[in-house]
C-alpha cells in the first residue's frame, strides 16, 4: 500500500486548505442557527426627528409632544445647511415643519399646507412620517366633525393612535416537515458549495501531485501493477470524500438537534450522491494536470460559479427563465431541485426527487468516461511521441 501510504501524506498536507472552507461554512451555519432559534419579536423603529414649530399654539405642541412620545426628538439649529448635514450624516432622519397657521387651518378642517420637511427621498423615514402625520390629521379631522372640541379630539387622537398590538414573528415551514425543516434545508442548501471547494482543494492536488510524469514514470518501471496503483487512488480519494461528507453530515445533525428522520434522509443521499459527482469532476479536471494557480482559479470558477447560476447563494424562484434553462446543464441545478422539493419548497414528488438522482448519477458517468477518455488519448499520444533509440552493435 505504498501509493496509498503516499497519498495520505500529500492529503495531509492539503488538509488545512480543505479545512478553512468547512470551518467557516460551520460557524456561519451557527450563527444562522442560532438567529433562527431565537424569538422574533417585531418592534416598532424609532426615528431621530427635529421639530419646527413656526405656529407655536397648544395644537402645534400637542402634536410635537406626541411626536415626541413615539420618536427621539432631535435637537439641531433651524438652519438650512445645519438640517442638510444632519440628514446626510443620518444624526436626524427627518426634518418636520410645523407651518404658520397650523392649528386654524385644523380647526377649519383644512388639510393643505399643514407641514413642510426637510429629508432624504426615498427613504424609510419619509413613508413612516407620511403616514404617521396623515392618519394624525384625518384622526382629528373626523372627531372635530362629530362635534368634539379641538383639545378633545386632539387627546381623543393621541389615544387611539397609542394603541399597540404585540406582534410575534413566527416562522412556518411550508410543507409541515417537521424534521427536514426550512433552516436544515438551508444548510443542505449551502454544502455543494464546500463540498466543490474542500475536494476540488485536495483531490485535485493529489491526483496532480500522484500523475507527475517522473513519479508516473518511476512507478511504470516498478514492479507495480498499474491497476493496483489506480486502485490505491482510488481508495486514497474515496476516503477522504466520505470523510468529508460523513462529517458535514454529523455537524448538520447536530446543529438540528435531532437525527436524520423522515424526508431527512433523502437529503443525506442527495448530498452524498452530488459528492460522487463532485469527485468525479475532481478527477476529470486533474486528468489535464493543471497547474495549482490554475487549479485554485478552476475551483473558484466551479464553487462560485454553480453557486450563482443553479440556485444555491440566489433562491431559483428569483432566477431568470434563460440562467435556469442553462443552470440545466450543471448538476448542482439537479441537487438544489431535489433539495428544494425534499423540503417542500416546490411541490414534493418522490418520482422527481428520484429523477434528479438520476441525473446526478448521470453527470458522474459522463464524467468518468470523458476521464478515461482523455487520460487515454494522453498516455497513448505521450508513447507515441517517445522515441525510442535503438543500440547499433558492431561487430
Amino acid at each position: 500500500m505504498q501509493v496509498f501510504k503516499a497519498m495520505l501524506r500529500i492529503i495531509r498536507k492539503r488538509l488545512p486548505s480543505a479545512m478553512i472552507y468547512i470551518v467557516v461554512f460551520v460557524v456561519i451555519s451557527i450563527l444562522v442557527t442560532n438567529a433562527s432559534t431565537k424569538d422574533n419579536k417585531f418592534e416598532v423603529t424609532k426615528l431621530d426627528i427635529c421639530v419646527f414649530d413656526e405656529d407655536d399654539t397648544p395644537e402645534s405642541r400637542a402634536l410635537t409632544d406626541f411626536i415626541g412620545k413615539i420618536n427621539d426628538i432631535a435637537e439641531i439649529e433651524n438652519n438650512r445647511d445645519v438640517i442638510i448635514d444632519s440628514l446626510y450624516y443620518k444624526r436626524v432622519n427627518y426634518a418636520l415643519i410645523i407651518n404658520k397657521g397650523y392649528a386654524e387651518k385644523l380647526a377649519a378642517g383644512e388639510t393643505a399646507d399643514l407641514f413642510g420637511s426637510y429629508h432624504l427621498d426615498e427613504s424609510y423615514s419619509v413613508v413612516y412620517m407620511g403616514q404617521f402625520l396623515d392618519e394624525y390629521i384625518t384622526s382629528v379631522t373626523a372627531y372635530l366633525t362629530m362635534g368634539k372640541p379641538i383639545d378633545e379630539a386632539i387627546s381623543c387622537t393621541e389615544e387611539t393612535l397609542s394603541q399597540h398590538t404585540d406582534v410575534d414573528m413566527l416562522r412556518v415551514d411550508k410543507g409541515g416537515n417537521s424534521h427536514y425543516s426550512v433552516d436544515f434545508a438551508g444548510y443542505f442548501q449551502y454544502m455543494p458549495y464546500i463540498l466543490i471547494a474542500a475536494i476540488f482543494t485536495v483531490i485535485c492536488q493529489v491526483l496532480v501531485t500522484m500523475n507527475k510524469k517522473d513519479i508516473r514514470y518511476r512507478t511504470n518501471c516498478s514492479c507495480m501493477d498499474s491497476s493496483k496503483y489506480t486502485f490505491q487512488l482510488i481508495i486514497g480519494s474515496g476516503l477522504f470524500v466520505i470523510a468529508v461528507w460523513f462529517m458535514l453530515v454529523i455537524i448538520g445533525a447536530v446543529l438540528n438537534g435531532e437525527m436524520y428522520m423522515g424526508r431527512a434522509w433523502y437529503a443525506v443521499i442527495n448530498s452524498f450522491i452530488f459528492s460522487v459527482v463532485v469527485t468525479a469532476m475532481a478527477v476529470f479536471v486533474s486528468s489535464f494536470e493543471p497547474k495549482e494557480n490554475v487549479l485554485n482559479i478552476i475551483t473558484q470558477v466551479l464553487s462560485i460559479g454553480m453557486s450563482f447560476l443553479c440556485g444555491i447563494f440566489i433562491p431559483m424562484e428569483v432566477l431568470s427563465d434563460g440562467v435556469l434553462s442553462a443552470a440545466r446543464f450543471l448538476p448542482a441545478y439537479w441537487y438544489v431541485r431535489a433539495n428544494n422539493m425534499i423540503a417542500d419548497i416546490t411541490p414534493f414528488s418522490f418520482n422527481e426527487v428520484v429523477q434528479c438522482y438520476l441525473i446526478q448519477l448521470g453527470f458522474a458517468v459522463a464524467l468518468i468516461l470523458l476521464t478515461l477518455l482523455v487520460r487515454k488519448v494522453k498516455y497513448n499520444s505521450a508513447a507515441i511521441s517517445t522515441n525510442v533509440k535503438k543500440a547499433v552493435v558492431s561487430d
